[in-house]
This record gives structure tokens, sequence and C-alpha cells, in this order.
């Protein structure tokens, strides 16, 4: 029998980290054989690296969605995403103008940036005790579900593991993810098993840990998604048996499949 597998979490070029075509992703998605997808680029309203900038071209790239959905939709489930870069305050006012705007399919509620420090970069971690690092990024994104509604699964819960220098023991950091997952179970918001962790070489420690899902799981929440996080052709669906795999081990049966905001649920 041949699995229905989804990838839930792609770049396009309409990310400023990313050179492959919208047009490319379904492509090769359907190359793959993958069943559905969501194409789900950045929106990092103020972003603070002015050398490196992510800008989204909103109404560019909600064309360029339904574009891409009508010319593939006899062939691939494509589901018009994205993925937001929320910050406490302004920036949370930004996303939700900008995801009341148009009908997408699937939002991604993540964690990239402070409004003066980008995650991914060196500079966040230099000359900081892991703690420390540990508890702002964390106290930013739980102020920010606290505040922010409007998405469906909370993406890359530990997005900061990529990028530290050591990775933070379990009860630094569970403290702060059972926090934000009371929040998520309590909205009736879901997260995501984002598989792009056996892509940088995480092993066992994925994003989110299997602590994280188990916990997840305990809580009540039953609402996840599998997504590579690619940003090249070649990444698309990248993993996903093995996401699969570990929501198997937790306990998990199936996954959601977001069209129109609503999840399905798709068994693995």
């Amino acid at each position: 029998m041949v699995k229905c597998r989804f990838d839930q979490h792609i770049h396009s070029s309409f990310s400023s980290d990313s050179e492959t075509d919208i047009s490319d992703v379904a492509r090769s998605a359907i190359d793959k054989g993958l069943v559905g997808i969501a194409v789900t680029d950045h929106l990092d309203p103020l972003w603070p690296d002015d050398d490196c900038p992510s800008i989204l071209d909103v109404p560019a790239y909600e064309a360029a969605l339904s574009e891409t959905e009508n010319a593939f939709a006899d062939r691939i489930q494509f589901a018009k995403g994205i993925e937001l870069g929320m910050i406490p305050g302004e920036a949370l006012d930004i996303c939700q103008n900008v995801v009341s705007g148009y009908p997408y399919d699937f939002v991604i509620a993540s964690m990239h940036s402070s409004d003066t420090d980008r995650f991914d970069c060196p500079s966040f971690f230099e000359g900081r005790e892991l703690r420390d690092v540990v508890d702002e990024y964390y106290t930013l994104f739980i102020e920010s579900v606290k505040n922010y509604k409007n998405y469906d699964v909370l993406g890359h819960l530990n997005y900061i593991d990529r990028y530290a220098n050591s990775l933070p023991p379990e009860n630094m950091y569970m403290p702060y993810i059972d926090e934000l997952l009371r929040i998520a179970v309590a909205d009736g918001k879901g997260i995501e098993v984002n598989t792009a962790a056996f892509r940088y070489g995480m092993g066992d420690h994925g994003t989110p840990t299997m602590s994280s899902i188990k916990r997840f799981k305990e809580l009540g929440g039953e609402i996840v998604t599998l997504g590579s996080d690619a940003h090249e052709a070649k990444d698309i669906g990248g993993y996903i048996k093995d996401g699969e795999e570990m929501l198997l081990a937790v306990g998990f049966h199936y996954i959601a499949v977001f069209m129109g905001r609503e999840p399905s649920f798709v068994k693995l």
C-alpha cells in the first residue's frame, strides 16, 4: 500500500532565502509522489536585519498562490499557506492584517527573531548563557501566542536549537514548552513536526523533540502536521517518513491536513 504523504511546510522564491519558483515547487512534489503540499512562504514583519532583509511581496505572493492552485489542482492537493514570524506588538497586527485579507488554507506561527536579533545568527548567542537565550526566545513565543490567535499550528517549537552552540537540557526548556502547548491546546491549535531537524543533522533531537510531542498528546492535543521546511526543490518531502515514525512512536495515528483553515485527518 502506497502511503498518502503530505508536506505542509515548503518555501518558494517569495521567501528571501529560497530561489525555487512556486510552480517548480508543485512540479517537484508531484514528481516525488506527494499527495498534497502547502507552500508557506515567510512573512516576517519588522525583520531586524537590513543587510539581509526578509520581505514578502504579499499581493504578488497571493496572486501566485491562486494561479498555482488553479494550474495544478488536478494533479496535487495544493494548500495556500503562509509562515508568520511572530514578534510581540506591532508585528502581530501586521500578521493579522495579512492573514485576514486572503483565503489562506494554512497558517504556521513561528518565531524567527526578536525586534533586534535574528535567532539564526551567531550574534544572538555570543557572550550569553544558554539559559538566558532560552528564556528570551520562549518568553517572546509565549507572549506572542497569548496575544495572537489567527494561526493553525505552531512551527518548529524549538527553532533556536538548530543554531545554538550546544543543545539545552530538557529541564531547561520543557517548562516553557509546557506553557506553549497548554495555550495551543486550549485554543484548539496544533503543532508541526518539522523534519528539517533530520536535514540539519540533529538526530533524535527533533523540532520539536519527542518529549514535546508526547507532552502535546498528554495535554489532549490532536492536530499535528508534517513539513520539510524545504527551501530547495531537492528537499521537498524530505524525511517526512521519519516524521511519521516519530508520531507513531509517541502514539499518534493520524496527521492533520489543512484546507480552508480546517483540518482533515489522514491515517499514518
